[in-house]
């Protein structure tokens, strides 16, 4: 029935994988899990959900979540890392826990290639790559997508850097070919982008201010966090922000001064950043939430790197023209 009708919850979707696994020979098993949570060492019901657990050959499980991995590259969500789960074997098992999962494994590779005019109009074209959690967060930004209003979706993305963008075109990688992370590449014009100030040109960086505006990006610099926080964090999962951006600016036109590099390094979240000219304007920005769940003591140096993210973002760059 649950073949035929294409419906169910976690346990018959689960169970539907177990019953294929087996079909093809392999020993798979029904698991129970606590989404989002740990299952502490107490006898109660913990559990919230059911998973698959297939047994290799020297005895250990690999664990696949058929409910929460539609539109992913991996066979376990990365939002469900470190939870405990009990495989359902006949011999019996005991409560084991998935891997921490580094930073690095859910990274937004962005790639920022513009040209800014003397009028202050900026075009160029934004190449974003993702893995682990944010290879399904770019995947469902295209499959929640009608094909044809795919350039009105990359539209909505970059009216956070203006209004007026104009000439949208989106390239992607397909979303249902999971050979490799997903991409997806916006091209764009934006008339008057930058402001022209007592013959200057000033803006903030496109790139880091695209990736703060939109949570399904980097759901940690997107948010406005309170100064103090009574309980724990749960951002389900770790993720690094990669940034790499060229300016190519009118002829004449430097940088009216260097900025200096920003370094936070705390234990739960870091923020680099450095902006110089060499002929082009180079920004180069990596932002990482290092773990998933934060408690109150760590929160403080978590925040801070955040509060670093935002304000490099509302940071006023100003080009003059050398010279008369």
């Amino acid at each position: 029935m649950i073949f035929d009708q294409r419906s169910g919850v976690c346990k018959d979707i689960a169970g539907m994988l177990i019953t294929m696994m087996r079909a093809a020979g392999m020993d798979s098993y029904g698991a129970m899990t606590m989404a989002g949570s740990r299952i502490d060492d107490l006898p109660a019901d913990q559990f919230n959900h059911c998973v698959t657990a297939l047994r290799l050959k020297d005895g250990t499980f690999r664990m696949y979540d058929p409910t929460w991995v539609p539109y992913n590259n991996t066979i376990w969500s990365m939002l469900e890392t470190e939870q405990h789960y009990l495989v359902g074997t006949p011999e019996g098992e005991d409560l084991d826990r998935i891997r921490y999962s580094p930073p690095e494994e859910s990274s937004l590779k962005v790639k920022h290639k513009a040209k800014l005019e003397k009028d202050g109009t900026l075009s160029g074209t934004f190449h974003l790559l993702g893995s682990g959690a944010v290879d399904s967060r770019l995947r469902r930004i295209v499959s929640g997508t009608r094909r044809k209003e795919i350039h009105k979706r990359g539209a909505r993305l970059l009216s956070a850097l203006s209004p007026s963008v104009q000439k949208v075109k989106v390239k992607h990688h397909e979303a249902e070919d999971f050979n490799q992370d997903m991409w997806v590449e916006i091209s764009y014009e934006i008339p008057g982008f930058a402001t022209r100030v007592d013959g200057g040109l000033e803006f903030n960086s496109p790139a880091l201010k695209l990736v703060l505006s939109d949570g399904s990006l980097f759901r940690a610099g997107n948010t406005k966090w309170a100064e103090e926080r009574q309980t724990d964090l749960l951002l389900y999962f770790t993720q690094m922000v990669d940034i790499t951006e060229e300016i190519k600016v009118p002829g004449g036109f430097k940088l009216t001064a260097e900025e200096e590099p920003v370094k936070v390094d705390e234990i739960y979240a870091s923020f680099d950043a450095e902006l110089r000219q060499k002929g082009k304007l180079e920004t180069q920005v990596k932002a990482q939430v290092k773990r998933r769940q934060i408690p109150p003591e760590g929160y403080e140096g978590f925040r801070k790197a955040m509060v670093a993210a935002q304000d490099w973002a509302d940071k006023l760059i100003r080009l003059e023209k050398e010279g008369k």
